[in-house]
């Protein structure tokens, strides 16, 4: 009986230390700063990545595409390629420059989800002239400038 009565004011001891207990704060980690140094280099590097996918789309959007069927499919390829490679590299260098202005960073995401949305259609047989592409033409254009104006 008295061990039964040690137990249960242990128990209470303990729900009441539990009561007074402060409760964990659900605080959300702060989000790192960066110094003005670091923003620069972020924003310089991102807008080199862009500005070596935007040299790319053109030298690919350039090549001639002629009657010869061979040709036409080599060109076909080269615009895949580079828009596969282009988002990935915009991603790529986006995750290692941390440091990026948000406003840089959304525009650039932007202009990769738009060429892999872009690319996805040309995968799936549709042509650059289809209407079906036209949202994410416009999508990939207009974040482009975006980067453009924002890399200034």
């Amino acid at each position: 009986m008295f061990a039964s009565l040690v137990i249960a004011l242990a128990a209470v001891g303990l729900a009441i230390g539990c009561w007074f207990r402060p409760s964990p704060t659900t605080q959300e980690p702060s989000k790192p700063t960066y110094t003005d140094q670091q923003v620069s280099a972020a924003k310089a590097a991102v807008c080199t990545a862009s500005g070596k996918v935007g040299h790319a789309l053109d030298l690919a959007d350039a090549e001639p595409m002629g009657d010869d069927r061979t040709q036409q499919l080599a060109v076909a390829a080269l615009s895949r390629v580079t828009f596969e490679a282009g988002s990935r590299y915009l991603l790529t260098t986006l995750a290692n420059e941390p440091a990026t202005p948000s406003d840089l960073a959304t525009a650039v995401r932007n202009e990769a989800n738009s060429l892999q949305e872009l690319l996805v259609g040309f995968l799936n047989g549709i042509r650059n002239s289809d209407p079906s592409q036209q949202p994410a033409m416009d999508a990939a254009n207009e974040a482009r400038a975006k980067v453009q104006q924002l890399c200034k």
